[in-house]
């Protein structure tokens, strides 16, 4: 299926976030261009910009120690009738072929965590899972089960789904069952 002619049918508890082009690195050399190419910025696209599917909006390529690029894209997605915030921002990356979706509130002092970096958690050399580094205080989440090293605090992670080069995120919590405190300061980022 084409991405870009239409859309597959949304899992039940998903919502739409976006193609899978715009989570991945593009070739660009300037990743801030806009998607027509002919070299204009888009106004108002920071590099953790944020989305609210279909926005022209690309953000800043980050790099792994091994040289690998990824982004982590902010999305708004809607939260089930009653719920509040009625919006949720989640944190969606592609880091080492895989799909991650996280609060994008450190529950620290609430700075977006898509400003901070992926990361490898490992243990004596093996790679057992994927971590989130809050750019402001270097709390560390994991990014499955939204547990810290750092705190017992704990952030929501999210399930995605990649279908037919469509992303979609889960909207509730995939790790509702983890015990720990969670703050997301009403669902806004503080910087």
């Amino acid at each position: 299926m084409d991405p870009s002619t239409s859309l597959p049918p949304t899992p039940e508890g998903y919502v739409y976030a976006g193609a899978v082009s715009e989570f991945v690195p593009s070739p660009k050399s300037n990743p801030a261009e806009e998607a027509s190419g002919d070299g204009a910025l888009v106004a108002g696209c920071p590099s953790a910009a944020i989305s609210t599917t279909g926005s022209a909006c690309n953000v800043e390529p980050k790099t792994t120690k091994d040289g690998e690029e990824y982004l982590i894209k902010v999305v708004e997605i809607p939260q089930p009738a009653g719920r509040y915030p009625p919006q949720k921002r989640v944190a969606i990356s592609y880091f080492h072929k895989k799909w991650y979706a996280f609060l994008n509130i450190c529950p620290h002092q609430g700075s977006a965590l898509s400003r901070g970096s992926m990361m490898d958690i490992e243990d004596m050399g093996i790679v057992w899972g994927a971590g989130v580094t809050c750019s402001l205080h270097n709390w560390t989440f994991d990014t499955l089960s939204g547990q810290s090293d750092s705190t017992r605090f704990v952030i929501d992670t999210f399930d995605v789904k990649d279908i037919d080069g469509h992303v979609f995120v889960s909207q509730a919590p995939r790790n509702a069952h983890v015990a720990g405190p969670r703050r997301d300061f009403g669902g806004k980022e503080m910087n």
